[in-house]
């Protein structure tokens, strides 16, 4: 095991999953900056996972990376589409 992943894993997974917790919130009221937190911290187990040589758990971090981002800007424009057209 390698001493720098825990810390790495720690910090990362304790920013992103009380964020991550109220991930449905974040999106429908688009809190960027709570998603940007979330993203650091995914990012940071990223690098533990990395550090650890797994890459199977860092194709499905980043892989949640990217469909939280998705799922963000999908919210956003339907938020947009409800407010012009209501």
């Amino acid at each position: 095991m390698q001493p720098v992943s825990v810390p790495l894993l720690l910090l990362g997974y304790a920013l992103a999953l009380p964020i991550g917790m109220k991930l449905g919130k974040v999106m429908a009221q688009q809190h960027r900056l709570a998603l940007l937190g979330h993203q650091v911290g995914i990012l940071l187990a990223v690098a533990g996972w990395a550090v650890r040589g797994r890459p199977v758990m860092v194709g499905l971090h980043l892989l949640w990376l990217v469909g939280a981002r998705i799922w963000f800007d999908l919210a956003g424009r339907r938020q947009r589409g409800a407010v012009s057209s209501g």
